[in-house]
């Protein structure tokens, strides 16, 4: 049954990992996480935005935010069903519905806008190409490696922050990077139908997401209106690191724009 397939530990989430929705304005704006991340890395940027008015939902992707058995039971048609439903679910309810996507989330949310072109989108070191090579291999190597272990230097105090380090971040996902390189292959040929007003954030020192990202982007789609920030301390979750404040308040703008 497939029932049997669920982690153990899917009920066991930390708040921060839960769904979130802060009521505001009548214009709300789709918080996208990205790959093995789950709300918590959108939670700064959705208070910022709701303190300037927006209303604000943040998912949580399927698979992500419990435990690896999930993940690895959950796909890339998944992910992106649960930002396309989430999208159309708030198109009955707000006059505008802005969308902004972190890494992989920065992927769903041009995908999103290659079908229903919402007004405005922003994307925070969106992951349509990684720095890593070692993810066009992934289908090979997905077919005999589930998990390969990998160095991991950050300590966390918080324990939903050390759960998620031993279920995702301590591990490659070869099967499940695979996706979002399906995801990324998408994109790219997608991107000339993405007209939505873009507003793209990239940082020098993110060694997940290059800075030609830009480029690629800002040279694929038909957007009339693109705006672009690039930061220089940064590391990859841009909207919740070293010039997250910098970071919310350019989303902020755009959308009030």
């Amino acid at each position: 049954m497939w029932i049997d397939n669920i982690g153990h530990n899917t009920q066991l989430i930390a708040s921060e990992c839960q769904e979130h929705f802060f009521r505001g304005s009548d214009r709300c704006v789709l918080l996208i996480h990205g790959y093995t991340g789950s709300p918590h890395d959108m939670l700064f940027l959705g208070q910022k935005l709701h303190e300037a008015g927006f209303s604000v939902y943040i998912p949580r992707l399927p698979g992500h935010g419990t435990n690896h058995k999930d993940f690895l039971n959950s796909n890339y048609h998944q992910w992106l069903r649960k930002v396309i439903d989430s999208y159309l679910n708030l198109k009955q309810n707000f006059s505008q519905v802005y969308c902004c996507g972190l890494s992989m989330g920065g992927v769903l949310t041009l995908l999103l806008a290659s079908v229903f072109n919402p007004k405005k989108i922003a994307l925070a070191a969106p992951a349509v190409k990684a720095s890593n090579p070692y993810i066009y291999l992934t289908p090979v190597i997905g077919l005999f490696r589930k998990k390969i272990k990998r160095q991991i230097n950050e300590q966390y105090k918080e324990e939903y922050l050390i759960k998620l380090q031993n279920e995702y971040w301590s591990y490659d996902w070869p099967t499940k990077a695979s996706d979002l390189l399906k995801l990324q292959k998408l994109s790219k040929r997608r991107l000339s139908r993405v007209h939505s007003d873009c507003l793209t954030i990239v940082s020098k020192s993110d060694q997940t997401v290059p800075v030609d990202v830009l480029e690629i982007i800002e040279n694929g789609i038909s957007s009339k209106k693109k705006a672009h920030v690039i930061l220089e301390k940064s590391p990859h979750v841009v909207v919740n690191d070293i010039e997250k404040v910098r970071v919310s308040q350019e989303i902020i703008n755009w959308f009030s724009e």
